[in-house]
């Protein structure tokens, strides 16, 4: 499962009811800033976000996701 959160927005970009164009094109770009992070994965110990060893984006790691789902989706129905 992928999941990412970003505990620093504030403002009209922490709330969710907020639909102005304006609003709608910080979150956006609040997105693309997400996608080119490093990914990070959960610590279960500590239950702190730690970035993960191999030099890969958020977007690479989507992409990737993506990818084993769409094969996998295509094997179902291939039998």
């Amino acid at each position: 499962m992928i999941t990412k959160q970003e505990n620093t927005l504030t403002g009209d970009a922490a709330q969710s009811d907020i639909a102005t164009d304006e609003n709608m094109k910080n979150l956006i770009d609040i997105g693309e800033k997400l996608l080119k992070k490093q990914m990070s994965r959960i610590n279960w110990k500590s239950g702190r976000y730690e970035e993960v060893e191999e030099d890969v984006t958020n977007e690479e790691a989507l992409a990737t996701f993506a990818k084993r789902l769409s094969d996998e989706r295509k094997l179902r129905l291939a039998s």
